[in-house]
């Protein structure tokens, strides 16, 4: 039966009743119960009679169901209200009651979980059931989807809609705040509903990148609706993300993180129990740095031209390290380093782990088949000066890579790293991969013209990434050299889908607190990624970005033609 064909009285408990539940000091409490269709055991309507109790559940905030001879049972609930449904008519079995003012008692008290009890064949001369009396249990502590919650409310609330149905063909349909299935209960002789079955998860997926489709089949019995809830992988705390109707078998999760390990479940619920279904895990998608690099002149002592990099994860990583000079002449670099050399030292090591001058003198194989597993170019002159160098190092782990010019001749060149194992262009999703980039760091000469200190990145996978980006100068002049005083520092994407494949401005800083809407959020994610947080007033620039997949690049500069030593950083956040 619809809403719009209910036909309902108010009723009001009054005279003997009242007497009987409200004796106590007056508090100024109302409840408005809104009933279903209720109906017997064998599904008729029943029409004038009964009673309700609205019930507590006392100081051990569960409750009991009544026994013979008892309304509320073995425990320490208590009667809050009662309605004789005969004292006034109804139409087909519906109606609304309130309860005007209810007396606060001793045995209940503010927060306290409420429930109703429908007894059918009770009345106010007759309040002690029999071993076989036909009743209906209902609350909804368990749902989530809206509403009233069922707790005994502070003095003074007018708490409308707790609201209820019996099982049956023609359910009461919810009002415009109330949703339809806050608790539902099969009325049995002599016996609760019972517990509903566990219902059977089938899966989660991610094809649409950023939510989750957790689907499950298997109609549950006795099941009033189903709460969907989620955790991280070997954690206990699970959160609850909404409620459906029983018969769905499926909920779409839009917020979920990324490359969040979660596990989800079912929680089929009714008016006495809940019951929860196995779980189902997955990996939320996730994108990678599938490269990182800088442009800089190649100068020597404080001004040499130094990348850090970060790895994180647990397996193998294989990664491609060049230092390019004279390759540069293929994209128009005149001022290029004749001959540069790239060394790999890990955090706090003096001496290289692996090095190269050359890159077609050592490890030809297997620089060959890096380039061929990542996004790196393919060198053009296997007798080029230029460097390169492939290694594969596992676990977490921070490595510095130093970029000198054999020819001394204060050359542009060009510092790569490239992951091998992971990225799309040999299959691999972000997600499967062990190990994978998350910071890179280069100091370096910050110039003017072709000399201004840029770094580049791709962004590989199917779902945006949160990178904190950084160009340091004031900040680091206690760690080095002469630092441009006042850098900027502007984001680039290149968009493929142009002629001539553009730079597309994203994003331009130049003090780091121009924007202060974004303060807070800087500082949070600084400290979630390892970052420095950089003093009030500094002159340093951030970028702080939720970056699509694709190929970018951020130039760092000084205001007025600024010179001096430079820090770029590129921090993934997720």
């Amino acid at each position: 039966m619809g809403a719009a064909t209910m036909i309902s009285k108010r009723l009001i408990t009054t005279g003997a009743l009242t007497s009987i539940f409200l004796a106590k000091a007056w508090g100024s409490v109302f409840f408005t119960v809104d009933v279903g269709s209720l109906q017997d055991e064998n599904g008729i309507a029943l029409v004038d009679k009964g009673m309700l109790y609205l019930t507590s559940s006392g100081a051990d905030g569960s409750f009991s169901l009544p026994t013979e001879g008892s309304i509320t049972g073995a425990g320490d609930d208590s009667i809050v209200a009662a309605w004789d449904l005969s004292t006034e008519a109804s139409t087909q079995g519906e109606y609304i009651v309130s309860s005007g003012k209810v007396a606060y008692d001793e045995t209940w008290a503010l927060g306290d979980d409420l429930a109703i009890l429908w007894f059918p064949n009770l009345a106010v001369s007759n309040q002690s059931p029999a071993a076989s009396e036909a009743y209906g249990f209902y609350r909804n502590t368990s749902f989530s989807g809206g509403g009233d919650v069922w707790e005994l409310p502070e003095d003074g609330t007018l708490l409308h809609s707790l609201k209820f149905f019996t099982e049956g063909d023609n359910p009461l349909v919810e009002s415009s705040d109330v949703p339809a299935i806050l608790a539902a209960a099969g009325l049995g002789v002599g016996e609760s509903a019972g517990s509903p079955t566990a219902p059977t998860t089938v899966a989660t997926n991610e094809d649409n990148p950023g939510t989750i489709a957790f689907e499950w089949e298997g109609a549950s019995a006795l099941a009033g609706a189903y709460r969907i809830e989620r955790k991280l992988a070997g954690g206990s705390d699970w959160t609850v993300l909404g409620t459906v109707e029983a018969g769905e078998t499926s909920f779409d999760d839009p917020t979920v993180g990324r490359g969040k390990d979660y596990e989800y479940r079912l929680v089929a619920i009714n008016g006495f129990d809940s019951v929860a279904s196995s779980e189902a895990s997955i990996q939320s998608l996730r994108s990678s740095l599938a490269n990182i690099a800088t442009r800089g002149v190649l100068k020597s002592g404080a001004e040499a031209l130094i990348l850090g990099f970060v790895i994180k994860g647990t397996g193998p990583i294989d990664i491609l390290a060049t230092a390019k000079g004279p390759e540069l002449a293929n994209v128009g670099i005149t001022n290029f380093a004749l001959d540069p050399t790239i060394a790999l030292f890990p955090f706090g090591a003096t001496a290289p782990d692996v090095e190269n001058d050359d890159w077609g003198n050592t490890q030809l194989t297997e620089i060959n088949d890096f380039v061929g597993r990542s996004f790196a170019t393919d060198f053009t002159d296997q007798a080029s000066k230029d460097a390169a160098l492939a290694f594969s190092p596992e676990g977490t782990q921070l490595f510095t890579a130093t970029v000198n010019d054999s020819g001394n001749a204060d050359g542009v060149g060009l510092v790569e790293v490239f992951d091998a194992t992971g990225t799309s262009r040999n299959g691999v999703a972000p997600n499967d991969a062990q190990n994978r980039l998350v910071n890179v760091a280069t100091r370096g000469y910050v110039g003017t013209g072709d000399e201004v200190l840029i770094a580049g990145f791709i962004v590989d996978g199917q779902v945006d990434s949160k990178l904190l980006l950084r160009g340091l100068g004031p900040s680091i002049a206690g760690l080095t050299g002469l630092t441009v005083e006042d850098p900027t520092i502007t984001l680039f994407r290149t968009d493929f889908t142009q002629p001539g494949f553009p730079q597309i401005e994203v994003a331009t800083n130049d003090n780091w607190e121009d924007d202060v809407s974004k303060i807070d959020e800087i500082i949070a994610i600084s400290g979630q990624v390892g970052a420095a947080v950089l003093d009030s007033g500094s002159k340093d620039s951030i970028v702080l970005i939720d970056a699509v997949p694709g190929l970018y690049s951020f130039v760092m500069s000084g205001v007025s033609d600024g010179t001096g030593i430079g820090l770029v950083e590129v921090f993934l956040a997720d």
